[in-house]
């Protein structure tokens, strides 16, 4: 999958030490993110878990493009931050968050199991309705 590139002057991620930062990954189709919006308000939970996996699919070819270019492989996903821009009664942040965090699982089994923190904010850049971040472990081949 080719991953949101950057819309503004930052780079998607850096690795220190072996440690891949990835920056805020939006769920960008054809390089836009489609159904804009609040979650509970102009989109539903069930167009927002879509998002939430295509965000996390976009982060896992970042990490993907991040080990190849530093003759490595992905270890283990360190940490997950969940962005959800919804109404404030919305009860569902973790929910939609279990949907980025099964990509994980699914591509790295018990590696790609993670802490996370989820957070419900009233809006993301681009009036995107969901947004994750993370750090992941590579090592050498």
């Amino acid at each position: 999958m080719e991953p949101g590139k950057p819309d503004f002057n930052y780079l998607p991620f850096k690795v220190h030490n072996n440690i891949v930062y990835l920056a805020g990954q939006l769920a960008k189709e054809n390089g836009a993110v489609k159904n804009i919006g609040r979650v509970a308000e102009s989109i539903t939970e069930e167009e927002a878990s879509r998002q939430m996996s295509l965000c996390a699919k976009h982060a896992f070819s970042w990490l993907e493009i991040a080990a190849k270019n530093n003759n490595s492989e992905i270890e283990s996903i360190l940490d997950l931050k969940v962005y959800v821009s919804c109404k404030e009664n919305y009860d569902g942040i973790s929910r939609l968050a279990d949907f980025a965090s099964n990509v994980f699982i699914e591509k790295l089994a018990e590696n790609g199991k993670h802490p996370r923190s989820v957070f419900a904010v009233t809006r993301l850049p681009q009036n995107a309705p969901v947004m994750i971040d993370l750090r992941a472990a590579l090592k050498l081949k």
